[in-house]
């Protein structure tokens, strides 16, 4: 299929879509490109997140709750299961479960 690069350059222009992969690319060099790291800084992320540290220690759990509140009904629906399990997992760390 081809490197991360190449895929990208493939694809059709898009500004956004740029930006997205020009951060996502950074993420992944900031761990070597090792899915092991991220995977264990995201864990500390999501840790800080459900406890309120670190840059999180301002975001109130009712705060949270009106983010989530916002997105409405229909954001929740998509054909990516992935996509909806990282959702579901947003929504229970929204309610403090």
């Amino acid at each position: 299929m081809g490197t991360m690069e190449q895929r990208d350059s493939a694809a059709n222009v898009d500004p956004l879509i740029d930006e997205i992969r020009g951060i996502r690319r950074e993420i992944c060099a900031q761990f070597g490109n090792d899915v092991d790291r991220l995977f264990d800084h995201l864990k500390g992320v999501e840790r800080d997140y459900a406890e309120r540290r670190g840059v999180f220690a301002c975001v109130s759990k009712e705060a949270a709750a009106k983010v989530v509140e916002s997105w409405g009904d229909d954001a929740y629906r998509t054909d990516d299961p992935l996509v909806d399990e990282v959702r579901e997992i947003r929504r229970k760390l929204a309610d403090g479960r």
